[in-house]
């Protein structure tokens, strides 16, 4: 099999990377910078904002996989022109041009849990809710998304295109300002520990598992759609904190809790049902935090 990646050496890409190298499959990079941590059979240097993609060689892939965004992490500081460019712009044109061409491959883009925004309903979301909901959003990242999302559930192509809703994803080389890297870094250096009330319920995915779901859908032939990546875990920001330290066998301090804020908190509970892609596939998350809290 031929993948193409196009992003390079952020957290999704190189677990996909690593997946494709276990897999032996043909890999081919395109990004900024030189891949690093994994093998690959070739490398193209490309800006994404300015230049041009060799499509000549890119449909030749069986599969293509847009692993570039901005805006994920808050602490980054990214303009809105480059959120925006990269999230919306930039694979929106990427779909045209594949269309233009007559790609017959499949090509795979990301959407988001946070999609669904300041929501205080406490359930698991379909696709139609994250597709459809109107509730405030937060930040310039949680808009772009659903432009995205709601440009690929409407467009018309005749290859095969699948859009995944992804909940947070976790794993070792995360980085370290994330949540559970955070919190073992401080745990280990014996450091103060500083978050906000933790009341705020995310899902959890290894991002190991991300991979493995998309070969399971290529041999599969899963039809082109939206569909949403359930992850194993469904936690409150104080329950991973909580199962980290007992993990570790640490004492919690309370006084953690509360001395920090963060724009995302209005986003109670974020969820997703994975039931349709379970259905299509057979796709179910095994691998849980404590699994491989170990591993960071």
């Amino acid at each position: 099999m031929i993948v193409t990646i196009l992003g390079t050496n952020g957290f999704l890409s190189r677990a996909i990377a690593l997946y494709c190298n276990v897999k032996r499959y043909t890999l081919n990079m395109y990004g900024l910078n030189e891949p690093v941590g994994h093998k690959y059979d070739t490398f193209h240097k490309v800006n994404f904002m300015t230049d041009d993609l060799d499509y000549k060689n890119i449909i030749q892939s069986d599969i293509i996989i847009y692993a570039i965004g901005a805006g994920i992490q808050s602490n980054l500081k990214e303009s809105n022109d480059l959120i925006y460019n990269l999230n919306v712009n930039v694979p929106v044109k990427i779909c045209n041009s594949l269309k233009s061409i007559g790609y017959k491959g499949c090509f795979v883009t990301f959407g988001s849990v946070f999609e669904m925004g300041e929501t205080k309903e406490e359930r698991y979301f379909t696709e139609e809710d994250v597709l459809t909901s109107t509730y405030p959003a937060p930040n310039d990242y949680t808009v772009s998304k659903r432009m995205l999302s709601r440009f690929v559930n409407s467009y018309k192509h005749d290859f095969t295109h699948w859009h995944f809703f992804i909940p947070t994803i976790y794993g070792e080389n995360e980085n370290p300002l994330r949540l559970i890297p955070y919190t073992i870094s401080a745990i280990k250096n014996k450091e103060k520990l500083h978050f906000t009330a933790g009341d705020q319920t995310r899902q959890y995915i290894y991002v190991g598992e991300v991979p493995y779901m998309i070969d399971l859908a290529y041999i599969n032939h899963l039809p082109s759609g939206i569909y949403n990546v359930q992850g194993k875990d469904t936690f409150t920001v104080r329950e991973i904190v909580t199962k980290i330290h007992k993990h570790l066998n640490v004492e919690l301090p309370d006084e953690c809790f509360g001395s920090e804020k963060r724009a995302d908190v209005g986003m109670k509970y974020l969820a997703l049902d994975g039931t349709k892609l379970k259905n299509a596939i057979g796709f179910e998350a095994k691998i849980g935090l404590t699994d491989i809290i170990d591993k960071y």
